[in-house]
């Protein structure tokens, strides 16, 4: 099952490594593309959600691979019940 890596667009534009890889399973298989929304956390009454702004393909020379740039963002009161 592909991998996807997390990345995050830091000062001047810059791509920066988060660190953090997600195995598509969790994501129902499913590749997420730009707009999707990944949970990251859930603390009491509220969390954490990643906005996926971008997706790059073949990188680093894995075909299973795949790069999603994320921007973080707390939950809204709406959406806590998601998780």
């Amino acid at each position: 099952m592909p991998v996807a890596r997390l990345f995050a667009r830091g000062a001047g534009g810059r791509l920066e490594d988060l660190q953090h890889d997600i195995d598509l399973s969790e994501c129902a298989g499913v590749c997420p593309m730009t707009g999707d929304h990944i949970v990251a956390s859930r603390v009491g009454g509220s969390g954490t959600l990643w906005e996926v702004t971008g997706r790059y393909f073949k990188v680093r020379g894995h075909d299973e691979y795949v790069v999603l740039i994320v921007q973080e963002r707390d939950a809204r009161p709406d959406e806590i019940d998601l998780f």
